[in-house]
């Protein structure tokens, strides 16, 4: 039954008679099911307007909009009840605005728009509950704005995008258990995007693309059975893309590709059965880091088409497994493995143009492998130390003016130079 009570219409006539000046006010307040309620402000110079719309109930739809030069102005929904929906839209010249929906209960959704020329403006989405959604863009010329989604519940979905972005944020925050998190930059500069989980089998992901220059993004999990994936590509500049899971079984993948520099990639995992890979395809002067502590842990990290570039992995715990390739044009190059545990295995391969490079491979355990591969290789050094019993490592070198380190201490180790 769709219902308007009287003091929700006195009120909406009395605040939006004058939709066509400054200081507005439009306040509606709906108590039932299948309640509508639409509010739109409109002129070339809005300024200092508000709209609040509460709903309480089930079934409601609550949608307003600012457009045309919005300046200084708030749109606000509140809705409690379920499979409620709520869409609000600022455009054209918005400028030191604010977007706010707020939903309490199960299977509702949330839309946020904010375009056209985006300055000094937020957009905020607050759920708590079961099984709602969340989606949240910004777009075409966003400038010094935020965009926050923060969910508490189950299953809940969360999306936002930005697009054309400089001197912004964007925040996912999701409590609970088995969310999603897709939040996506385009021509992104001086940036950030952040994804922050608690809870068990979230997935988050984080794709930053199109020119991003002097930007981050930040994935954080904590729980069990997290999956976490970033993405920066085309023309990454002076960047940082970081990936922290803390708990059990959980999965990272981090992507840098199409013309990197200058930029890091970082990847760190606290517990077991965690797998961590870092992909740098056409990188310079760039960086990549992964650290594991626990057991069984999984560690890769690729960096193609470098120059002067550097690759780190640190394992503590046991059964774990590290490779670094740096490989076309290896140039002024560093990989290093440190593993500290048992049944540890580490693999560097720099190849085919390697100058002035250094590998180094330390471990400290039992039952440890450790292979340097080194080709086309000048003035490169490789050393491998493995302390512990069962030990093995190959180390291989071609090239001018190599020099090998190897040290094993311990029982059973064997060893292999071939320059």
């Amino acid at each position: 039954m769709k219902t308007l009570t009287p003091i929700s219409a006195a009120l909406l006539v009395a605040f939006s008679a004058n939709a066509f000046a400054d200081n507005n006010n439009a306040i509606l307040f709906q108590v039932g099911e299948n309640n509508m309620a639409v509010t739109d402000q409109s002129d070339p110079s809005i300024q200092n307007n508000l709209i609040v719309q509460a709903q309480i109930g089930t079934s409601n739809d609550s949608d307003a909009s600012q457009t045309t030069g919005t300046n200084r102005s708030v749109t606000t929904h509140l809705q409690i009840g379920e499979m409620n929906t709520a869409e609000s839209s600022q455009q054209g010249n918005t400028a030191l605005s604010i977007l706010s929906i707020n939903q309490l209960g199960q299977s509702n959704s949330a839309s946020v728009t904010q375009f056209a020329n985006v300055v000094l403006s937020g957009t905020f989405v607050n759920q708590l509950g079961s099984m709602n959604e969340a989606f949240l863009s910004q777009f075409n010329e966003v400038v010094t704005s935020i965009g926050a989604i923060a969910q508490a519940g189950e299953m809940n979905v969360a999306e936002s995008d930005q697009n054309r972005v400089t001197f912004s944020s964007a925040f996912i925050n999701q409590v609970g258990m088995t969310n999603l998190a897709d939040l996506t930059q385009e021509v992104v500069t001086s940036s950030s995007a952040f994804i922050n989980q608690v809870g068990m089998e979230n997935g988050a992901q984080i794709e930053q693309t199109d020119d991003v220059v002097e930007s981050i993004g930040s994935i954080f999990q904590t729980g069990l059975m997290n999956a976490a994936d970033f993405e920066q590509e085309d023309e990454v500049v002076a960047s940082i893309g970081s990936i922290t899971q803390v708990g059990q079984m959980n999965a990272a993948g981090l992507n840098q590709r199409g013309s990197v520099t200058g930029s890091s990639a970082f990847i760190n995992q606290s517990g077991s059965m965690n797998v961590g890979a870092i992909d740098q395809n056409g990188v310079f002067a760039g960086s990549a880091l992964i650290n594991q502590v626990g057991s069984m842990n999984g560690a890769e990290v690729n960096q193609n088409l470098i120059t002067a570039s550097s690759a780190l992995v640190s394992q503590v715990g046991s059964m774990n497994d590290a490779n670094i390739n740096q490989e076309s044009g290896t140039d002024l190059s560093v990989a290093i493995i440190n593993q500290l545990g048992e049944t540890n295995e580490a693999d560097i391969v720099q190849q085919d143009g390697t100058s002035l490079s250094f590998a180094n491979i330390n471990q400290a355990g039992s039952m440890n492998a450790a292979d340097i591969t080194q080709k086309g290789a000048a003035l490169s050094i490789a050393s491998t130390t493995q302390l512990g019993s069962d030990n093995m490592h190959t180390t291989t070198q071609t090239g001018v003016g190599q020099t090998a380190i190897v040290v094993q201490i311990g029982s059973g180790n064997m060893g292999m130079i071939t320059q």
